[in-house]
């Protein structure tokens, strides 16, 4: 049997696997490469892509009191090619209860399910949520697996709301900085071919 033959054999066994095992399919232009010989067969890895809404407060200048309240919100694409979602949250707090009432600090965290437009979002079930009232609040990793738990595909909206506190003045007795950390990992499949050993392109992508 020519090396030519195998090879051909090899390419086309590869493109059924993937195309089975995978969600979404290959393009027929980069199953004919490889048929081709163009490319040499891929194999399969991981693709992350990282959303970070991570914040600090420091309050400085002359609107300092506006800094108190931050907002920030991120539409995440969900797709039948993502495998995993991994959400990483924590809060460092300077919270004194000697102020009471008066020293409100939080972290709320939501991430909802929407449709494909980023609209009809259900507000009803969150996917993930989180208040971190005053104090901090310790580091967690929540692993949303597909295989493991059913999620439905869409342009997912990731909102987190706080209130802190912080300042700069270059004396460490006197410094403090609230803050938090939200990441959000949302892992696909990708292929990697010899030619590009660097790269590995989603199936999004093919």
């Amino acid at each position: 049997m020519s090396s030519l033959y195998k090879r051909t054999i090899c390419a086309i066994m590869t493109v059924l696997f993937l195309t089975i095992s995978l969600p979404g399919c290959l393009s027929l232009a980069y199953g004919r490469e490889i048929m081709e010989g163009v490319r040499g067969e891929p194999k399969i890895d991981e693709d992350w892509r990282v959303y970070d809404l991570s914040h600090t407060f420091v309050l400085e200048g002359a609107d300092a009191f506006s800094q108190i309240q931050e907002t920030k919100t991120e539409q995440i694409e969900i797709d039948e090619t993502v495998s995993e979602i991994v959400i990483i949250f924590k809060t460092t707090v300077n919270f004194q209860e000697i102020f009471g009432d008066a020293d409100q600090r939080y972290v709320y965290v939501e991430l909802l399910w929407c449709d494909e437009f980023g609209s009809n979002c259900d507000t009803d079930n969150p996917i993930y949520e989180v208040m971190a009232d005053n104090g901090s609040y310790p580091q967690e990793t929540v692993e949303i697996n597909r295989d493991l738990d059913q999620f439905e595909d869409g342009m997912w909206l990731l909102t987190v709301d706080g209130r802190g506190a912080g300042s700069n003045t270059g004396v460490s007795t006197l410094d403090f900085e609230d803050s938090w950390l939200l990441r959000v990992r949302v892992v696909r499949p990708c292929l990697q071919f010899p030619e590009s050993p660097d790269s590995c392109t989603p199936l999004i992508e093919l």
